[in-house]
């Protein structure tokens, strides 16, 4: 078990503390970082970073629990489908820094160009996503099992500069228990679809505690897969699209929980939730009058 030596100062052997959490892993430990980095580095630490989040998961070992430590303001730039492939059964990626000093990922050039999840049980934290092309078709494409998103956040560059759809899981049952956990998005282009879009028949899928504005003209959560044991909990949405039932929607017979959601957008009433075979309870969709309170979905008998 090696010795790392931690941007705070902080040395430690297997067990690195990094913000307020402790990271606990008898795993490697690699840094990324583009003020300093190069994919020559060995990445062991901070001094000697690496200088692309592709070339550190190529280091990483399958299923011993490796760590990707992405330093503050780390720029890096993507311009293909599969930019950067997170290919090693649980990995953690982790971006360290707060606000506009989070790693940035920004996408470019094609809109093809995606980050694919293609092992089981990858998980990222703390990275900002960045659209700079036009109407990229998915930013981040869940090709496999229990993969985890917190505390990340998607954004535009520019006008026209857009993700259609965030997240996606994979056809079939090929992407089971996606965890998205205290996300955010400000995605205004009107050509954009969904946040995340459940097209396949994943089991056990959670979007908790997310803060989601944008313009999703078919629905910001769900999709037309029939989904099974889901959670929806706890998310804010703001949907400018008008369409009926576009902040959380689910396929018919999707099995699961949706509970204790705030939604709103530009149609008075028609944003709001549809999922007939969930138990549903205290949620909530706006009016945008100042004068009226929500309405509870659904309707308190």
């Amino acid at each position: 078990m090696s010795t790392t030596n931690f941007p705070g100062g902080i040395s430690v052997s297997g067990v690195p503390v990094l913000g307020s959490g402790d990271i606990f892993t008898t795993g490697d430990v690699y840094f990324v970082s583009s003020g300093s980095g190069s994919d020559t580095n060995d990445g062991k630490d901070k001094d000697r970073a690496m200088a692309t989040l592709d070339a550190a998961v190529g280091r990483c070992t399958a299923s011993q629990g490796d760590y990707i430590i992405v330093m503050p303001n780390h720029a890096e730039t993507i311009s293909a489908a599969a930019g950067v492939d997170l290919d090693v059964a649980g990995i953690t990626v982790v971006g360290l820094g707060e606000g506009v000093n989070r790693p940035t990922i920004t996408f470019d050039t094609a809109a093809s160009t995606d980050i694919d999840i293609d092992a089981a049980g990858v998980t990222i934290k703390n990275i900002v996503f960045s659209a700079n092309y036009a109407d990229i078709a998915v930013a981040i494409d869940v090709n496999a099992d229990d993969f985890t998103i917190e505390d990340c956040h998607f954004q535009a560059t520019a006008t026209n500069m857009n993700f259609l759809v965030c997240i996606q899981d994979a056809a079939g049952g090929g992407s089971d228990r996606i965890k998205i956990h205290r996300c955010s998005s400000i995605m205004l282009d009107a050509s954009d679809t969904h946040f995340v879009n459940f097209s396949g028949t994943g089991d056990g899928h959670e979007v908790w505690g997310c803060h989601l504005v944008g313009n999703w003209g078919t629905m910001a959560i769900g999709g037309a897969g029939v989904i099974t044991l889901c959670s929806i909990l706890d998310n804010v949405i703001y949907n400018a699209a008008s369409d009926n039932d576009s902040c959380i929607n689910l396929a018919a017979t999707a099995t699961g929980m949706v509970m204790r959601n705030l939604a709103g957008g530009a149609a008075a009433q028609a944003n709001g939730f549809t999922a007939a075979d969930c138990a549903i309870a205290q949620n909530f969709y706006g009016v945008l009058d100042e004068d009226l309170s929500a309405i509870l979905e659904p309707i308190a008998t």
